[in-house]
Formats: C-alpha cells, structure tokens, sequence
C-alpha cells in the first residue's frame, strides 16, 4: 500500500512543479512578453474557457468507458503539455506565438488537475489506503520550493526559466504517470450492475437538482478561487509597486504553498472532527480577512496575507474534493471530480479576467477592494450550502 501512496505523492509533487511555471509566474510571464494587464486578463479567461469546455468532457469520456482512466488521459496530456513547452522555448521571442502557446498550457494543466486528484481516489476505491491530503501537502511543499527557486532563475534567466522547468518537469511527470501501477477493481459484479442501475435511474436528473447544496458550494468555491487568482494572480504588480521584483513573488509563492502543508497533512483527521462543508465555511470567512490584509502597503503585509493561504485555499482544495467524493454516488463521482476542477478553473477564469480589468481600471487598490467583495459573496454561498445540507442532506 505504501508503494501506491508513494505513487501518487510524486505524481502530485511532480504535477504542482509544474504549476509552478503555470500559476505561480502566468502574470509574469506575460508581462516579460510585453502583454499589459487587460491583454493578460483576456488571454487567461480564453484559455479558462476552453478548459472549463475540456474538463467536463474529460470526466464524461472517464465515467462512460471503462478502459479510459487517469493514466490514459494524463499519459496523453503530459506529451501534449511537453510539446507546448517545447514551442514555447522555441518562439521565445515571438510575442503572439508565446501568448497563444501559454494559454492552451494554461487551459491543458487546468483539464490535468481533477484526473491528478482522482489518481488517488482510483486506488482508494479499490481498497487501497491513499490519503489525498498527504499527496496534496507534498504537491504544496514541491510547489513552495519550486516557486523559491524559480524566483530566483528568473531574476538570472528572465521567463526563459518559466518555459525550461515546464519542459523538464511535464518529461519527468508523463515518465511517472507511464509506471504507474492499475489495479483491478475489486467490487463484485453485482455491485457492478447496482451502479448501472442507480446510473439509469439518475441520468434524467438535473445534477443541480440532485446535489443542490453541493452546487451551491461549488459557486463559494469559484468565488474563493476568483479571488485567489485575482490577488494572488496579480502579486507581481502589488510587489512591483512596493518596490519588489520577481524574487520577492518567489518568496510570496513559497509562503503561501508551506503553510498549505500542515493543512493538507492533517486533513483527513480534520475533517473527521470538522465537517466538510463547515471546513469550506470557515476558509471563506478567513477570505474576508485576508482581502483587507492585502490593503495594508507593504510586501511585509503581502506575506502575511500569504500566511493565511492556511486558513482559506489550502482547506478550500482538498476539502472540496473529498466533499465530492463523499456527496456524489458512485456513478457521478467522475462527474463530481470534473465539477470541482470546472469550478476551479472558472474561480480562475474570472479571477484572472477581473484581476487585469481591476487594475486596467483603478490600478491595485481597485484590486483589493474588489477581492473583498468576491470574498464576502463567496461567503454567503457556503453559508447557504451549509444551510440547505443541513435542512435535506443533498
């Protein structure tokens, strides 16, 4: 069992090295390339949108036929994301060709997410002990000293260094996802047909409808990563204009994943004690709080607000996966997963679409009251959700 955690740890640490380059440095990767922020912000929700279109086809593709799993699709993804990479290096000096070739990263990464998240749910619901918390703190831990060391390459490299850690890392991740062991599924066939049966009789149900108050913390969700991507997207202008560079955005990044780490180590025991839907409640609330830390002028203050990354993404991630495990039936739990990677990434379309008109407009500080805003919506979302599966248990 120990060998299958092992499995899907590195898969996850390897994937969010990969992130590094595509989250953590997208808005300065941009800004190197000569886009303002109303050109970064177009281009980001393009790319969002068509992995908002991928994401959920991908999860239909998986629950439909059995042959196609996690390691087909990301086998396939990680040589698609490596050739882009590739090109990205190659027309390095091409302002239109790096724009175009960053965003379809951008949107193929996000499509990966939920099929890296179900690697560790494909073992666990064959009676193999994986605990996605433990994947995930390491998925942080590899971001944060991805991100350190990234801050400090590009401040040598320029954004050269953005496109060399995704060429190398992408070649290390399809290696890993390539060996990675199947195993077959143990329910007995009469399970089987039970699934098929509940998957009939469900089919013509609205999943609005059958999962409403998932559905409602499926908006705080996209909410709360609006404003993630938003603020945080946009760091590198907030630092720029305290007097910081690319190094101190490494730095920034770095706290924010090493805090994630306690969180997503001890989730499991946490939401045992806690209930999911409260743990999401909570960090929506600790949004609030960190959107006016954020308002206070100085990279010390930035890397407070960072510090709360404890309290509000590092719960709002983990939590709402297992949230969709333990919510949605047997048959819709590929539906499930893809919803909350769909969420994601529209919390990540908005965020960065509004996160550059935010600043097009009223530079930073229209930024930060905007956050604040995103953040108490997001807030009433969950508060609702929570009402509602308190009241019918949907």
């Amino acid at each position: 069992m120990k060998k299958y955690s092992a499995y899907c740890i590195i898969l996850t640490a390897v994937f969010y090295i990969v992130q590094v380059s595509v989250l953590g440095y997208t808005v300065y990767f941009f800004s190197e390339k000569g886009y303002s922020a109303g050109e970064i912000s177009v281009l980001m929700a393009i790319s969002g949108v068509i992995a908002g279109i991928v994401q959920p086809l991908l999860g239909y593709i998986a629950d439909k036929y059995e042959r196609i799993d996690f390691k087909n699709i990301l086998s396939v993804s990680g040589v698609i994301v490596t050739l882009l990479f590739l090109n990205l290096l190659y027309f390095d000096n091409n302002k239109i060709a790096t724009g175009i070739l960053f965003a379809i990263i951008f949107a193929s990464t996000n499509s990966m997410s939920p099929f890296v998240n179900s690697s560790c749910f494909y073992y666990k619901d064959r009676g193999i002990n994986v605990n996605y918390g433990i994947a995930r703190g390491f998925g942080s831990f590899a971001f944060a000293v991805g991100s350190y060391i990234l801050g400090g390459f590009t401040k040598i490299f320029g954004a050269k260094a953005v496109s060399i850690n995704g060429i190398v890392f992408t070649i290390i991740f399809f290696i890993i996802i390539s060996i990675m062991p199947r195993v077959k599924n143990k329910k007995e066939r009469s399970e089987i047909k039970v699934d098929v049966k509940k998957h009939l009789e469900g089919s013509s149900k609205n999943i609005v409808a059958k999962y409403p108050s998932f559905f409602l913390i499926m908006l705080a969700t996209i909410l709360t990563i609006c404003f993630q991507n938003a603020d945080c997207g946009y760091l590198i202008q907030m630092i720029e204009e305290l007097g910081g560079d690319s190094f101190n955005l490494g730095i920034a990044n770095a706290i924010g994943a090493l805090v994630e780490i306690p969180i997503m180590f001890y989730m499991a025991k946490l939401m045992k004690k806690i209930k999911l839907s409260k743990l999401i409640l909570l960090a929506t609330i600790f949004y609030v709080v960190r959107g006016f830390v954020f308002t206070i002028p100085s990279i010390t203050a930035i890397y407070l607000a960072q510090l709360l990354q404890m309290f509000t993404y590092a719960i709002i991630i983990p939590a709402t996966v297992y949230l969709s495990d333990e919510m949605m039936q047997e048959e819709d739990k590929n539906k499930g997963q893809s919803l909350v990677g769909l969420a994601v990434t529209l919390g990540f379309i908005l965020g960065s679409f509004a996160g550059g008109q935010f600043i097009s407009i009223g530079g930073t500080m229209l930024l930060k009251m905007g956050c604040i805003v995103i953040a108490i919506l997001g807030f009433i979302c969950a508060l609702l959700g929570n009402i509602i599966y308190k009241i019918y248990r949907r």
